[in-house]
């Protein structure tokens, strides 16, 4: 097999790393940019509180409402309580913004991308209120303490994801020239792969775990917690396309050697050597001639009597 047969055995794995970062890229772009369609409408997790009602043991701030409206205080929407109709969160910062009646939803304020961020349900409602801080059920704050740990290194494995996706496209130019450069470039493969799968899963578990939680916890309060099915089908699609780049740059270091060997092949009666070199037989120095003598196997098929020097009466 050839140059051109190399080069078509790793167009797959190279095409499959491209695909795989692309779908890398656009989850770590999700919720960056509010003006973008695109990026603001992919999220992990959602929190949609047109329906927010409060139930009477809810404590509301007494300096937020006057006393005609805490009195009715059980009918009391989002809009009375300042808030958004909806909350998304992505990998870097939440979103929020209104709902039409046909269900649009659009994105009005984004917060500032953050290393560090975390979605903090609590936090986000008690600032957008602008007013003393509302009591949460335990199971919502012990949720948001492990939600931050998680979220850090659940950003730290996207971006060695993205990093190792991008070395593994650059090095594997190289897998052109020989097996070498595609061995090197499988391990760097698996490397990525391993840092996406482990942020996908990361991520999974996390904001169904989130779902779960704040459904029970806030059902009373008609809040509807909801995953982004679009963010998940990103981020696994991306380990898809990593598993298959590092399946097919694997193959690709045990074949499509990119070399033609003809080792030892017959060319009208006479054999190559090695290099290619052609040789004939050689005849046995005692039957002289050339290859075409007598075999080997003739000789010594007729024989004379023997001498004998002694003749006895």
């Amino acid at each position: 097999m050839g140059k051109a047969g190399r080069f078509a055995c790793i167009l797959t794995p190279m095409l499959c790393t491209l695909a795989s970062l692309v779908c890398t890229v656009l989850v770590l772009a999700g919720g960056t940019n509010k003006s973008s369609s695109l990026a603001s409408n992919l999220y992990f997790f959602s929190i949609d509180t047109r329906n927010l009602t409060l139930s009477e043991n809810v404590d509301l701030p007494t300096s937020l409402f006057d006393d005609d409206v805490k009195t009715g205080f059980g009918n009391l929407t989002a809009k009375d309580l300042n808030l958004a109709d909806f909350y998304t969160s992505s990998l870097w910062n939440y979103c929020s913004g209104t709902i039409d009646e046909h269900n649009s939803w659009t994105v009005t304020e984004c917060g500032k991308p953050s290393a560090t961020y975390s979605f903090d349900l609590i936090q986000i409602l008690n600032a957008s209120m602008t007013a003393d801080e509302l009591d949460f059920p335990d199971s919502v704050q012990k949720v948001n303490k492990a939600v931050g740990a998680a979220s850090k290194v659940m950003a730290a494995m996207y971006v060695l994801g993205l990093i190792s996706g991008v070395v593994t496209f650059a090095i594997g130019w190289f897998g052109l020239l020989s097996r070498w450069g595609s061995c090197v470039t499988t391990i760097l493969a698996d490397v990525s792969f391993f840092f996406l799968l482990v942020g996908s899963i990361i991520s999974t578990a996390l904001y169904y775990t989130m779902r779960t939680v704040y459904d029970k916890a806030f059902s009373q309060f008609n809040l509807v917690a909801a995953t982004g099915n679009q963010m998940f089908t990103l981020t696994w699609l991306a380990v898809a396309f990593a598993l298959a780049a590092s399946v097919f740059w694997m193959f690709s270091t045990c074949c499509c050697s990119g070399k033609r060997d003809r080792v030892m092949k017959t060319d009208h009666g006479k054999t190559k050597g090695p290099g290619g070199h052609k040789y004939e037989r050689v005849a046995a120095p005692y039957v002289g001639g050339s290859g075409s003598a007598l075999p080997m196997s003739s000789v010594g098929k007729q024989q004379q009597a023997g001498f004998e020097p002694y003749r006895h009466a």
